[in-house]
């Protein structure tokens, strides 16, 4: 071992030792070939080994390496005791190295430099292939060590640089030297091992420090080598003493164990081996193909299990949502419980419910989240009432500022999001829709004949496909539609005006109507197949929308070969660019001319159709998906601190929240059952009236 040089932080390692030469000898050969600078004094401390090779080749080992220090145990003290007299003849930061250990280049460093990153941190733990809290890839679980050597895991860029933890786990642990001289060493009374460390640092919590885990640190451990069959025995017998003074330890580690938090680490390394996980929340979807979302969503899945290596799941609760991701192969989560070591929850959708968002924010994965537009977040009409729409407000800020990441469908979108939200630029990602522009390229001529006649139409149309909600615009349309047909000159009676969709429910609705102007005709929700016949065979697609978070329905109409009129406003130029018709006055007479210009120009339809053809080619749903999983390996890859502890506190908060309603739920339902008995037991024969009465009044006197 070289001493120092200036300026090198440095600390000692002691390494208590009973069993299995061979091991042991590949742990301190590690410690010598792979500490460099940063190692001080290594000292060794053989307790009593009954191996007949141990020490004889300890004694070779100090023999060779002077600056190491050998320290015999006449008597067998266990690991308490040999790591006590081991860091008794310390001169610095001590670190406890277990002997069925193997570091890593750059270990002691990486351990060093998170614990002078601040004073109030008394102990550093390393990330291991096997130690409980600290492992990776598997969370709590065991990987052969090959598995993770001679990979790229590229630590020095995993995000953030370390995590607080409950409790240190004592296969490596560097402890301080100021906070040893304020503690003391390891409690004897834990004797030959198990729970001593933890005990430790819960000491120096108590004395407000931290204990964290070095997410850029590594060093292998094979585990339970010393004590063999004991191991069971020895842990029962110390964790009554551990409980016994900290009552709380089995709930604290409990919690940090299920937050995304603890397995930051675990999923980044899973995704540097090439494996990333990633759970659809699709449980919102009703009507794959009735509105956006549930296309999005939808064609999403399908693109990101066509062109991606990702291990796709999906959370479902409805036979719908069942039946679609089954036709897709993919695995279904039911319930609440995400499958082990998922990385990526991604909700295609706003969050309505707070039921939807607890899940978001208890699962520990990397939540990403797909936010599409502020309609609902700033109309309190498209709600029931005034109280649900205050709700989705807040819910709406909690979600967007505990994801990861934010998915916005365009870049209007993303700018709203930042300025609404105040969000952190490099959180929030555009990436567009796609569309599927071989089926609605599709035609069949008969076909489409048929399904025209079958709905009563038997010459030219305007279309305008999508919901009646009133950012639609719907009944500007209407009004310029009707001043278009009063000036109409053809030779042939004027096109007809379609729509289709479904009704919004919402006060005023469109779609609600009962009778229709003259040429204006209302088909409802139509089946696929029928919607790309009419996108195909209108005219024009009109889009008079006063808002919108994309408007995929421009690049279908384009895709079908129709040409479009749309809003100016908001996302819809992004998406149309140079190969749509604007209204930018929004006013009937500007309606009126721009339908007639559509209707009189074959030309203009001809242009437009050309560049729309041109147009599509750059949205498609295997590009959503390439850009998408780069947002998922973002989220993976450079996780905020901030937004970790944000998820957990809102975790935190919304869990008691809805625990507290499900009381009042399940309160209310037991006077409910009480109020029953009490019918029941005015009917003839059940003598229980008394003492129900003075029971119902008292629950209702609790409840008021």
């Amino acid at each position: 071992m070289k001493p120092g040089g200036p300026g090198v932080r440095q600390a000692d390692v002691v390494i208590p030792i009973y069993a299995d030469a061979a091991l042991t000898r590949s742990c301190i050969e590690s410690v010598l070939r792979h500490t460099g600078e940063a190692l001080g004094t290594l000292i060794l401390v053989n307790d009593c080994s009954p191996d007949p090779e141990m020490a004889p080749m300890l004694r070779e080992l100090r023999e060779r390496h002077p600056g190491v220090v050998l320290l015999e145990n006449e008597q067998n003290q266990g690991f308490v005791g040999s790591a006590n007299r081991g860091m008794a003849v310390r001169t610095r930061d001590v670190v406890l190295l277990n002997s069925d250990t193997q570091v890593t280049s750059g270990w002691l460093t990486e351990l060093l430099e998170v614990a002078y990153s601040s004073d109030r941190i008394a102990a550093v733990v390393p990330l291991s292939n096997n130690a409980t809290i600290c492992s990776v890839p598997a969370f709590f679980g065991e990987t052969k060590r090959e598995v993770l050597r001679d990979q790229e895991l590229r630590l020095e860029e995993l995000r953030p640089r370390f995590s607080e933890l409950p409790t240190g786990v004592g296969f490596c642990l560097l402890l301080k030297d100021v906070v040893l001289n304020m503690l003391g060493g390891l409690d004897p009374v834990y004797g030959r091992g198990y729970n001593e460390e933890n005990d430790w640092c819960l000491r120096a919590q108590r004395s407000g420090m931290m204990v964290v885990r070095a997410n850029r640190a590594l060093v292998y451990h094979l585990g339970s080598v010393s004590f063999g069959e004991e191991r069971n025995e020895l842990e029962r017998r110390n964790a009554r003493i551990l409980l016994g003074r900290y009552p709380h330890y089995t709930r604290q580690v409990g919690d940090f164990s299920g937050t995304l938090e603890a397995q930051v680490a675990a999923h980044y390394v899973k995704r540097r081996l090439g494996k990333v996980s990633v759970c659809i929340d699709g449980r919102h979807i009703l009507g794959v193909r009735v509105n956006g979302t549930g296309i999005y969503a939808a064609e999403l899945v399908k693109a990101l299990a066509a062109h991606t290596s990702l291990e796709l799941s999906a959370s479902v609760r409805t036979d719908e949502q069942r039946e679609l991701f089954r036709s897709l192969d993919i695995p279904l989560v039911e319930g609440e419980k995400l499958p082990p070591g998922t990385q990526v929850l991604h909700r295609p959708a706003q969050v309505f419910h707070p039921e939807e968002m607890r899940f978001l924010l208890e699962a520990p994965a990397h939540s990403v989240i797909t936010y599409q537009d502020l309609i609902a977040y700033r109309a309190s009409t498209a709600h029931p009432n005034y109280d649900i729409y205050r709700n989705y407000r807040a819910l709406s800020f909690a979600l967007l500022h505990a994801a990861q990441a934010v998915i916005a469908i365009s870049e209007h979108n993303r700018q709203e999001l930042l300025s609404e939200f105040h969000l952190p630029p490099e959180r929030v990602h555009v990436v567009y829709h796609g569309v599927d522009a071989e089926t609605f390229r599709a035609r069949d001529e008969q076909g489409n004949r048929r399904v025209l006649e079958s709905r009563g139409l038997h010459g030219p149309f305007f279309l305008y496909a999508g919901s009646d909600h009133t950012h639609k615009n719907l009944r500007l349309l209407v009004e310029g539609y009707q001043m278009f047909r009063a000036r109409w000159r053809g030779q042939t009676p004027p096109p007809s005006l379609v729509f289709m969709g479904p009704c919004s429910q919402v006060k005023g609705a469109l779609y609600r109507e009962t009778t229709w102007p003259e040429g204006v005709v209302y088909l409802g929700l139509l089946p696929a197949s029928e919607v790309r016949v009419f996108f195909q065979e209108a005219l024009a697609y009109v889009y008079p929308t006063t808002y919108e978070g994309f408007g995929l329905p421009v690049l279908e109409a384009m895709a079908a070969g129709t040409p479009v009129l749309c809003s100016s406003l908001t996302s819809v130029p992004e998406v149309a660019g140079e190969a749509a018709v604007y209204l930018r006055e929004f006013s009937p007479e500007e309606v009126s001319r721009r339908l007639s210009e559509l209707a009189t120009d074959p030309g203009l339809r001809r242009r437009l159709v050309e560049a729309g053809h041109q147009q599509v080619k750059r949205f498609t749903w295997k590009e959503t998906a390439r850009r998408t999983e780069q947002v998922y390996l973002s989220a993976i890859d450079g996780t905020p601190e901030v937004s970790l502890r944000q998820k957990q506190a809102l975790s935190t908060l919304f869990a008691r929240s809805l625990d507290a309603e499900e009381r009042a739920r399940a309160a209310e339902q037991r006077v409910h059952e009480l109020e029953e008995k009490l019918a029941l037991a005015s009917l003839p024969g059940f003598g229980l009236v008394e003492p129900l009465v003075k029971a119902l009044a008292r629950r209702k006197a609790k409840r008021d």
